[in-house]
């Protein structure tokens, strides 16, 4: 290499460095904003769970056995014209029984069979596990009930339907 190369490489390596340190230093004061935003954003998502987790709590609590009754077959076809009546047993728990045997979807036997239900606004609060092989008495529970019971997935909890659910 000649000298002037060499001193030219020596510039712009100076250049560069200088560059680097400011954008280092710029970065420093971006980060420390990003940082005090993404923060502030946490706050307030953690809040919003919060609330709507309680929310959902509620709304789960709320829940009588007419909107169970009426729950059930706006989203199954199996309780279709099947006047079911439910009593509360807890907030999360009803029994429910049917005036009518299912006769849109007949099986052999109902025991164990797991369907859903839905809230007034047709979003799938819980789901119902057929009591007898006559698919006469059924045991419903709401929310994460629902899904420890291993009826329904977390994911659909909650889910708009678009009426009654078949299969």
């Amino acid at each position: 290499m000649n000298p002037t190369t060499q001193s030219d490489l020596t510039r712009i390596g100076d250049d560069l460095e200088q560059a680097v340190a400011a954008q280092i230093a710029g970065s420093i004061v971006v980060r420390r904003r990003r940082k005090r935003s993404r923060t502030t954003i946490a706050a307030f998502a953690t809040a919003g769970v919060i609330v709507v987790g309680a929310g959902a709590a509620a709304a789960v609590t709320l829940l009588s056995p007419d909107t169970v009754e009426r729950g059930m077959p706006g989203s199954s076809v199996i309780f279709i014209d099947t006047d079911p009546t439910c009593t509360k047993k807890s907030d999360v728990e009803f029994d429910c029984t049917l005036a009518k045997a299912p006769s849109k979807e007949v099986l052999s036997d109902y025991k164990g069979t797991k369907e859903t239900f839905n809230d007034a606004d047709d979003n799938i609060a819980g789901g119902c596990i057929g009591q007898d092989s006559a698919g006469l008495h059924w045991t419903c529970y709401a929310g994460e009930k629902a899904v420890e019971m291993d009826i329904i997935g977390k994911d659909l909890l909650g889910q708009h339907t678009n009426g009654p659910a078949a299969g």
